[in-house]
């Protein structure tokens, strides 16, 4: 059997988080949660109540045990979530990564808290994969099959031909985004770039181009250009003067369509795609749907749950919307369709 890895961290966030109880018995909390300007990758919970925070690294990382270190003197701070955890008891600090450095190890030994280290390795051949988790520090192991919705966001690490499609490879970013990029702290870049590389590896046909401060991704359109058309993102500053930007998405919303010839509204929902803001850095995370072209005009906004209730109704079912990286994966598979429409669609905007 081959080794396999996921494409993007991102993908081994989404993994871990869908199978948190079969590899760990933990009850999901959050997803990218956002705390002093600090994103935790998952927050999660013992059945006694117990605060979990897991940081999940797709290759070996040197500085896992300060980011970890970050989070905790946050959380216990701030103590949110306080319905759903027992904070009288010590919060567990957990990394997961496919190997760990020296450093980790030296880290962990002279620190007052402790760390627990998962290894994790992929296994897989034809269309069958075991994603195996094995404790740094005792025997404890634990295996599940990859379900075949994650396969497409792995690759295979031997180099064996036939296997996978190699790799996209990914340029640097255009100069709208790196001038931002250069702004930001370690942990903000890490989030953006992960972002940005998540939405370019997703198709080969996804391009990248910057316009002054703003950065878009959609269908290529020549060399240097995008379909206005078949957007899928765009990162944009949050305001005059600010190195952070806004991520806005192409998302699905209730569209109103008139009937005919008596030009009354249909009483059917009717899907169609507009730009979405969603905040990477505060809370309430928030879904800001805007109506036209402007990003300033008319508009709502939903919370993560009311949103999923109105994908319920467009789509036929609820899409499991935990953080901004499950919007993405939403709005790269409405992206997908667009690009290649399926007889009968209504996806115009």
């Amino acid at each position: 059997m081959a080794d396999w890895i996921f494409r993007t961290e991102f993908d081994l966030e989404a993994f871990i988080w869908a199978n948190l109880e079969s590899l760990l018995h933990l009850k999901p909390l959050a997803r990218q949660y956002i705390i002093d300007g600090q994103i935790c990758d998952i927050l999660a919970t013992t059945p006694g109540r117990q605060l979990v925070v897991l940081e999940l690294k797709n290759v070996e990382d040197r500085y896992v045990v300060q980011q970890l270190t970050r989070y905790y003197a946050s959380l216990r701070h701030g103590h949110p979530f306080a319905n759903q955890v027992d904070y009288n008891l010590p919060i567990r600090l957990i990394a997961i990564a496919p190997t760990f450095h020296a450093h980790n190890h030296i880290d962990r030994e002279h620190s007052r808290l402790d760390f627990e280290f998962y290894r994790f390795s992929v296994m897989g051949e034809g269309d069958h994969f075991s994603f195996q988790l094995a404790s740094a520090d005792s025997a404890a192991e634990t295996a599940v099959e990859v379900d075949p919705k994650f396969h497409p966001f792995m690759r295979c690490t031997e180099g064996e031909p036939g296997l996978t499609t190699p790799a996209r490879v990914i340029g640097r970013p255009p100069k709208s985004l790196r001038a931002q990029l250069e702004q930001m702290t370690p942990e903000q870049e890490a989030v953006v770039s992960a972002l940005r590389l998540q939405i370019l590896e997703f198709d080969e046909r996804m391009r990248e181009v910057g316009r002054s401060s703003r950065t878009q991704y959609g269908l290529a359109k020549g060399e240097k250009e995008v379909y206005k058309t078949k957007l899928c993102a765009e990162f944009l500053p949050i305001g005059l003067g600010s190195s952070l930007p806004e991520l806005y998405l192409m998302l699905p919303y209730p569209k109103k369509e008139f009937g005919a010839p008596g030009r009354t509204y249909k009483k059917e929902l009717v899907k169609g795609l507009a730009w979405a803001g969603i905040s990477l850095w505060f809370q309430p995370q928030m879904v800001r749907i805007y109506l036209g072209k402007s990003r300033y005009g008319l508009g709502y906004e939903l919370s993560y749950e009311d949103y999923a209730k109105v994908c319920e109704r467009l789509l036929g079912y609820r899409p499991v919307l935990q953080s901004f990286a499950d919007l993405v994966v939403l709005a790269l598979s409405e992206w997908k369709q667009l690009i290649e429409p399926k007889p009968g669609d209504d996806i115009t905007g």
